[in-house]
């Protein structure tokens, strides 16, 4: 069984999900995470916040049948990677 079968046994079994592998795909791929740059007013690195854009109802539990309803609020850091590089 591959890695997407499995999500979609998960969230049938969590959230009683019975779409198919494409519809699940599809609401997953409607989940989108805007990133807000706040100007500072000295020099130095852009202070960036995120924020899950608004999502029907039917998003929100299968987010919180995967257990990723937050996972943007606990971000891992990694050195060199992120979404603004300023000079």
């Amino acid at each position: 069984m591959n890695s997407r079968a499995l999500i979609r046994r998960e969230l049938k079994i969590k959230t009683s999900f019975n779409g198919s592998l494409d519809t699940l795909l599809d609401m997953l791929n409607n989940i989108r995470l805007a990133t807000i740059l706040e100007n500072t007013e000295t020099r130095g690195k852009v202070k960036a916040s995120y924020k899950l854009e608004e999502m029907e109802p039917e998003e929100k539990i299968l987010m919180n049948g995967l257990n990723i309803m937050d996972l943007h609020e606990k971000r891992p850091k990694l050195q060199g990677v992120g979404v603004y590089m300023g000079n």
